[in-house]
């Protein structure tokens, strides 16, 4: 199966954050970009394409294309539809529901991530069909109340749950755990 992972509007804000909310996210990233057991042939990273620099996220940019696999950035009102025919025009990459898992990291969680304005979210894609997971240790929180990062997250996991009953999309996925994600691999189990 191919995997597309969604990182949306993924530098956030990070100021308004504590620094370990925000290194684990980058870490996310890496530990993927560098497990020698995930089948890099068949996942492809799509971000949005941010008028604000991320210097991390260009330097797994380009740690990503010194392993060969495929980085991608898209515009914030680009529906799934038209993120296939660019991916399948840029790469020959088939992303359709029946063969492609969509995991989605990115800020914030209850908003963007998982339902708001922006065409491509975790309620869209589930209502597309993918098989959808949102990957909890590369989101964070900014919007919702809180004195600090827990209290934010805690919050906006309460919304996202509200979302999911609101849009009927009881098949999206919530994991904190890498070794669930279901990433292709090479051989053997991640």
């Amino acid at each position: 199966m191919n995997t597309l992972i969604l990182l949306i509007d993924f530098i956030g804000h990070q100021v308004l954050s504590e620094n370990y909310i925000n290194n684990r996210r980058y870490q996310e990233v890496q530990k993927i970009l560098s497990d020698p057991r995930i089948d890099k042939s068949k996942i492809i990273f799509c971000t949005t394409d941010s008028s604000r620099v991320d210097v991390r996220l260009n330097e797994l940019e380009f740690m990503a294309s010194n392993l060969d696999i495929k980085f991608f950035k898209y515009e914030d009102d680009w529906t799934f539809d038209m993120l296939s025919d660019k991916l399948a025009e840029s790469f020959d990459f088939d992303m359709n529901p029946n063969n492609t898992q969509i995991i989605i990291g990115g800020c914030n969680l209850a908003g963007c991530v998982t339902k708001a304005t922006k065409p491509m979210n975790a309620i869209a894609a589930c209502e597309a069909g993918y098989p959808t997971t949102i990957y909890l240790p590369m989101c964070a929180e900014y919007e919702q109340p809180g004195i600090n990062d827990v209290e934010r997250m805690m919050m906006g996991l309460v919304e996202v749950y509200k979302q999911i009953k609101k849009y009927r999309a009881f098949k999206i996925t919530l994991e904190n755990d890498f070794r669930y994600l279901n990433l292709p691999r090479t051989h053997g189990t991640l």
